[in-house]
């Protein structure tokens, strides 16, 4: 390992220690050092979660896409797709437990499942399709893990040909790959979209919204792995066009889907969705011309093939695509949370309702007990947290490079 790796991975070995540290204390004196509350209960680690599924998915579809629709210029790819989905669906799990106050109320989860609960389904299909790329990851490697050494030689299945039995078993698999990857956004979107009292998210455009941001950004990581392996020469330029094109189409899906709530919530005119639209487009309108201009360039500079020739360029397009779907993630608490679901009509009144306050559950001198808004913004302990899961993803692809066969020779 070359000396920069070995400082990206000391980075990252800092920030997993400082997000396990951040952990402990969280537990030990509660989630009071967030700033979440009773009246904004969701924050950083469930935006967190929708993000990580998303590139997760994104990755396996990529991957799946080579033999079921013949796109062979990507196969070079499948491997770090493969990859990529792994490491992100892992970190998906890892972000759910501080947001759960003590990991053990997993075992609630476990021994006691509600199956009308759209988590119940999700943590299910989160392990399902984490057991599915990893078995993807190692049918792809296969043909290359006869030649190593040491365990990968040990656990290398012992066939005539392993070239021929990786390529048949990978077309077999893609179609189930291709429907769990979809599947895990379409329930992690249901989490959202059942939550009736939320206007915000109580809308049927929730989970196609989700599997196209997902496609937007989980193809992008895919792509910025790529390139930082392969490098942008001649033979894979065809693969990056490709990737560029399905990046672009599946973000105008997401523009499609979000404007078209947006128009629908804006037709209705009542005070409900003119509240709605005023949280994200008012309060958080600098945070949401970001979600929307960010991947918007990145898609500018990732369709120009001169911009596709140069690293730089195509990490600069990737991380604009990433870092907006990311954006977009944050941007679905806000509205929801914000627009108190209790009213009452005021004595005398007519057509005027007001919010009813919740108790917030901490005690400040300086502030109410009895809130209706709240500006949330996370805690250095949740940043530090999401910091620490976020390394762990860079690491664990770092690392997998480095010591299997995910990146062919020659």
């Amino acid at each position: 390992m070359d000396t920069p790796k070995k400082i990206s991975l000391t980075v990252f070995g800092l920030l997993m220690a400082a997000g396990a540290l951040m952990w402990a204390l969280q537990l030990g004196r509660g989630m009071i050092v967030t700033d979440m509350h009773n009246a904004y209960s969701w924050g950083l680690y469930v935006s967190a979660l929708a993000f990580f599924v998303g590139n997760a998915a994104g990755g396996l579809v990529l991957s799946s896409m080579i033999y079921m629709f013949g796109v062979t210029s990507l196969k070079p790819f499948a491997r770090i797709g493969a990859l990529c989905a792994f490491a992100n669906v892992t970190a998906a799990m890892l972000i759910v437990l501080p947001d759960l106050g003590q990991p053990f109320r997993v075992l609630n989860l476990l021994l006691h499942p509600q199956i009308m609960s759209p988590l119940v389904w999700d943590v299910i299909v989160l392990n399902l399709y984490a057991g599915l790329s990893l078995i993807y990851l190692y049918l792809l490697m296969l043909p290359d893990l006869a030649g190593r050494t040491g365990i990968l030689k040990k656990i290398a299945l012992p066939v005539k040909d392993p070239a021929g039995f990786s390529d048949t078993w990978a077309r077999r698999l893609a179609p189930f790959s291709l429907v769990a990857a979809v599947g895990i956004h379409v329930v992690t979107a249901w989490i959202f979209a059942t939550q009736g009292a939320r206007g915000w998210w109580h809308t049927a455009v929730m989970a196609p919204d989700f599997v196209a941001a997902a496609l937007a950004s989980g193809t992008a990581v895919v792509m910025l792995v790529a390139v930082l392996c392969y490098g942008t020469a001649e033979k894979f330029q065809n693969a990056f066009r490709i990737m560029a094109i399905f990046i672009a189409t599946a973000f105008f899906i997401h523009l499609f889907l979000m404007y078209n709530d947006f128009v629908i919530h804006a037709w209705y005119g009542t005070d409900h969705a003119k509240e709605i639209l005023a949280i994200t487009l008012q309060e958080y309108g600098l945070a949401h011309a970001f979600e929307v201009l960010a991947p918007l360039l990145g898609v500018v500079l990732l369709l120009n093939r001169h911009v596709r020739k140069t690293v730089s360029g195509i990490i600069g397009g990737c991380l604009l695509m990433i870092a907006g779907i990311f954006v977009h993630r944050i941007l679905l608490m806000p509205a929801a949370f914000n627009q108190i679901p209790l009213t009452l009509a005021p004595l005398g009144s007519q057509n005027t309702l007001w919010p009813v306050p919740i108790a917030s559950g901490r005690y400040n001198p300086l502030a109410d007990t009895f809130v209706t808004h709240h500006s949330y913004f996370p805690t250095l302990v949740e940043i530090l947290i999401f910091a620490g899961v976020l390394s762990f993803v860079c690491a664990f692809i770092l690392v997998a490079v480095h010591k299997l066969p995910v990146v062919k020779e020659g």
